[in-house]
C-alpha cells in the first residue's frame, strides 16, 4: 500500500516538473513574439529547440577559431588545465558530428543480430 503511494506521488511530481518545463519552453521562445496566432503552438516551439539546422564553431568537426583580440585571454584560459577552454565554451554540446564510417558499415545493421541473453555476471 504504501509502494503505490510512493509511486503516485512520483509520478505527480514527474508531470508536474514536465509541465513547468512546457511552459518555460513556452514563455521564452521566439514563438511568443510572433503575430501570427497559428504560429504559437507548441509544435514550432519545440521544433525550434530540436531543429539542427545549427551554424557555429565546431559543427560538423569544423575547427573552431579563436579572434586575434582574444589570444591572451585564450593563453591564461590554457593555463588552468593544459587545454583550450575557450574554444570549449565556443563550442556547443549538442553539435552534429559527420559519420565518419565506412560505407559498408553505413549500410549495416546491427539490430537484425542483436539479442538479449541472460545476465552473465549473475552466474560468476
Amino acid at each position: 500500500m504504501r509502494r503505490l503511494v510512493y509511486c503516485k506521488v512520483v509520478l505527480a511530481t514527474s508531470l508536474m516538473w514536465v509541465l513547468v518545463d512546457v511552459f518555460f519552453l513556452l514563455y521564452f521562445s521566439e514563438c511568443n513574439k510572433c503575430d501570427d496566432k497559428r504560429e504559437r503552438s507548441l509544435l514550432p516551439a519545440l521544433r525550434a529547440v530540436i531543429s539542427r539546422n545549427q551554424k557555429g564553431p565546431g559543427e560538423m568537426g569544423e575547427t573552431v577559431l579563436i579572434p586575434k583580440d582574444d589570444q591572451e585571454k585564450m593563453k591564461e584560459l590554457f593555463k588552468i588545465n593544459q587545454f583550450n577552454l575557450m574554444a570549449c565554451d565556443l563550442t556547443a554540446l549538442n553539435r552534429s558530428l559527420p559519420d565518419v564510417r565506412w560505407n559498408d558499415a553505413r549500410q549495416k545493421s546491427s539490430l537484425k543480430n542483436f539479442q538479449i541473453q541472460g545476465s552473465h555476471c549473475a552466474s560468476s
